[in-house]
């Protein structure tokens, strides 16, 4: 009678085994697949033959740049932007001063005469505003005084690191059809460090191949201020940012989530398009903003991040089930199904964790191979405790 019960067991055991391939496979074919597509995307299109002078020619451009406080970044910036690639009759650039640093001005006025620039302006927000996002409001402000059919959007804060950017991004513009054009964005590493660098390094690369793998797959919800180009029409044609004027965050969402379509988006993400934007602080921007951009982002369609939470709940899953497996096999003196459910834990990890450094490497992240199957298991609990703040704190993401 004491074998019915220990055959129970072993059954039971090898069925929570056999359960756990459905997650298991899962991760390894669907979410291993998405992630891949950005770190190969961005390879691809690195190693891709580029003319950085087309034919036709390139398309006239207004690089508007919203500047706040940083002076010395936004000089920097602007040597870069008049060292790029591109005809210079085809290209204007717009200093939006955002913030109250008289310098800002300074800056644009002595670049402007001793560089002999008559393509760059400065406007800036009027300050005696309230009850609007002085960011959304740079923007339009910005849009409204470009002169030409594309628009370029930066921050002081953007650091481009080759002189191919401009041509780059603008080269999908050719087609008639394009009207957006999403580039990568990440914050540079070696302004945050500290206890959690790692982890905020992974999880803000993980958001952006999140929504960098939605747009390669033609369902673009999300881009980053600090590289995007659009037709200027169609930000007057969408109405731009009404109905979101009072948010202080999530502009690029919201915007994005209006106008791109999968037929008139592209994504480029080419390593010479790349940017990384200097945040005054990482820890704040990780624990400010990014619960700023849940709470703006409520209103947006679900159905492009339903992937990736579902391989969130897959991967606490397949751990619940090996972890199972593996105690009623010990219980039960089965060595072999308890090692079998350690392998395939561990097998879906490694595979899993080797995929998401190259795509994280590809974004110059800062990834630790060893760390990332509980960086992948600690994300879902961070994006749970920022929407909770969202929630609690919703009058710190509006402007009254």
């Amino acid at each position: 009678m004491t074998e019915i019960p220990s055959l129970l067991i072993e059954n039971a055991g090898l069925s929570i085994l056999l359960l756990a391939l459905i997650p298991a496979l899962w991760l390894l074919t669907a979410y291993r697949a998405r992630i891949a597509s950005v770190g190969s995307a961005i390879r691809r299109q690195t190693d891709a033959p580029f003319n950085p002078d087309p034919k036709p020619a390139p398309p006239a451009v207004s690089v508007i740049v919203v500047a706040g406080d940083d002076a010395p970044a936004l000089e920097q910036l602007l040597g870069k932007l008049f060292d790029q690639e591109y005809p210079s009759a085809e290209m204007e650039v717009i200093v939006v001063n955002d913030g109250k640093n008289d310098e800002i001005k300074d800056v644009v006025t002595r670049v402007k005469h001793l560089n002999h620039l008559p393509n760059l302006y400065i406007t800036f927000t009027p300050a005696q505003l309230r009850n609007v996002s002085h960011r959304k409001l740079a923007v339009s402000l910005g849009v409204k005084a470009a002169r030409y059919p594309v628009v370029m959007l930066l921050t002081e804060q953007s650091r481009i690191y080759s002189r191919q950017w401009l041509a780059r991004m603008a080269a999908p513009f050719a087609d008639s059809a394009v009207e957006v054009v999403i580039g990568s964005a990440m914050p540079a590493v070696r302004v945050d460090n500290g206890w959690g660098v790692r982890y905020r390094s992974f999880t803000l690369g993980a958001d952006t191949a999140e929504w960098l793998s939605a747009a390669l797959r033609g369902k673009p919800w999300r881009a980053h201020r600090a590289n995007l180009a659009f037709r200027r029409d169609i930000f007057f044609s969408s109405g731009g940012f009404n109905g979101a004027l009072n948010l202080r965050g999530g502009d690029d969402d919201i915007f994005i989530s209006r106008i791109a379509r999968p037929g008139n988006t592209r994504c480029v993400i080419a390593a010479q398009a790349h940017v990384r934007y200097i945040h005054p602080s990482a820890r704040r921007e990780f624990s400010t903003e990014r619960p700023a951009r849940f709470y703006s982002s409520r209103g947006l369609g679900k159905a492009p991040r339903r992937l990736f939470a579902l391989s969130s709940a897959m991967n606490w899953i397949l751990l619940a089930l090996c972890l199972a497996a593996t105690a009623v096999a010990i219980f039960s003196h089965d060595w072999i199904l308890a090692g079998a459910a350690l392998l395939l834990l561990l097998t879906v990890w490694t595979v899993l964790a080797l995929t998401w450094r190259s795509t994280l490497k590809a974004l110059r992240c800062r990834p630790a191979l060893l760390a990332i199957p509980l960086r992948i298991l600690r994300r879902p609990l961070t994006n749970l405790h920022h929407r909770m703040r969202a929630r609690r704190r919703r009058p710190d993401y509006h402007v009254f």
